[in-house]
């Protein structure tokens, strides 16, 4: 598909007006692009920008949030164990857990926040006691989210509600290229990216983490990019 093509079927979405989802719930908008595009899955490789982009459709006035990437890989300063069992709750299904997000610079409700430490390179998960739970490298970090977010096409749509049905107008769009570790170190101090800790002991005893995931909003990914291009 060329960018040409890409455009032709925004601007005859866009002339549409409102359109019926297809699939009731928070996926009806992600799943009516991908089936306006033809596709099946989230990206399409574009020919004269020569690779994949990765399209995210969402609500205009909502604050859905997305995962960026997840990163795990030797971060942790505590065992997960000791974390959850010293921080973490019983859930509905009467395990212990811990899912909880989390900010840069500010305290939630576990006693957890984040920081940045620019002269070593890290972002780290503190506890209210200035303790490291977790360190990642800021050069690791920023290198996963320019390499997995390279380009993105971003559409967003007002939406509506008729009957049982949801109906989106999708009347704008952008290519967003050339992501850059400050745009998101400025995006994580802003708070508009933040962390979620997800995971719960198993009746076997070990640790089931889902992935610290690095979250936003959809409708802020164009704070993390230096090329806008408006399409529609």
């Amino acid at each position: 598909m060329t960018l040409t093509e890409i455009n032709k079927i925004l601007k005859k979405l866009n002339e549409k007006g409102f359109v019926s989802s297809l699939r009731k719930g928070p996926t009806g908008i992600g799943h009516l692009i991908e089936t306006e595009f033809g596709l099946s899955e989230t990206n399409v490789a574009v020919k004269d920008i020569g690779g994949r982009v990765e399209i995210k459709a969402t609500r205009r006035d909502a604050n859905s949030l997305i995962t960026l990437f997840t990163f795990n890989r030797g971060v942790w300063r505590i065992k997960l164990i000791d974390l959850i069992n010293n921080y973490g709750y019983i859930d509905e299904k009467g395990r212990m857990s811990l899912y909880n997000t989390v900010y840069f610079g500010l305290v939630n409700s576990h006693g957890f926040y984040l920081t940045i430490d620019r002269p070593k390179s890290l972002i780290i998960l503190n506890n209210e006691k200035q303790e490291n739970i977790a360190e990642w490298s800021i050069f690791s970090v920023t290198g996963k989210f320019m390499y997995k977010l390279d380009r993105i096409l971003l559409i967003l749509a007002d939406s509506k509600t008729v009957g049982d049905r949801e109906l989106f107008h999708f009347n704008e769009a952008y290519l967003l290229e050339e992501p850059t570790p400050n745009n998101f170190l400025k995006a994580f101090e802003d708070r508009k990216v933040m962390i979620d800790l997800r995971m719960h002991i198993k009746e076997s005893g070990g640790v089931r983490n889902h992935g610290t995931g690095f979250r936003m909003a959809e409708k802020d990914l164009v704070d993390l990019y230096n090329k806008k291009r408006r399409l529609i």
